[in-house]
């Protein structure tokens, strides 16, 4: 019985590091596909849930956006642990 508390111990901890954002990787995305139009200063105040929920509709076609994004939800989550990194 500890074996398999052990075993699910180490996969929620290991799943949750694997979905941890990551800025430095935003920041790059943002670099390539945002920057010309959006600068970061426009996300002041602004939470990261909120960030991927309305960048997920664009993504999905829900909002009207200038050009087509294609991105996978971690790389969403890493454009906004960026746009709200201070």
């Amino acid at each position: 019985m500890l074996r398999i508390a052990c075993f699910f111990v180490l996969g929620v901890v290991a799943s949750g590091a694997a979905l941890a954002a990551d800025p430095a990787a935003g920041k790059a995305i943002v670099d390539k596909n945002c920057s010309k139009c959006h600068v970061k200063a426009d996300r002041k105040g602004q939470d990261a849930a909120a960030l991927e929920s309305a960048i997920k509709n664009v993504v999905a076609g829900k909002t009207k956006h200038k050009k087509k994004l294609t991105l996978t939800d971690a790389e969403i989550a890493n454009v906004s642990a960026y746009w709200v990194k201070d």
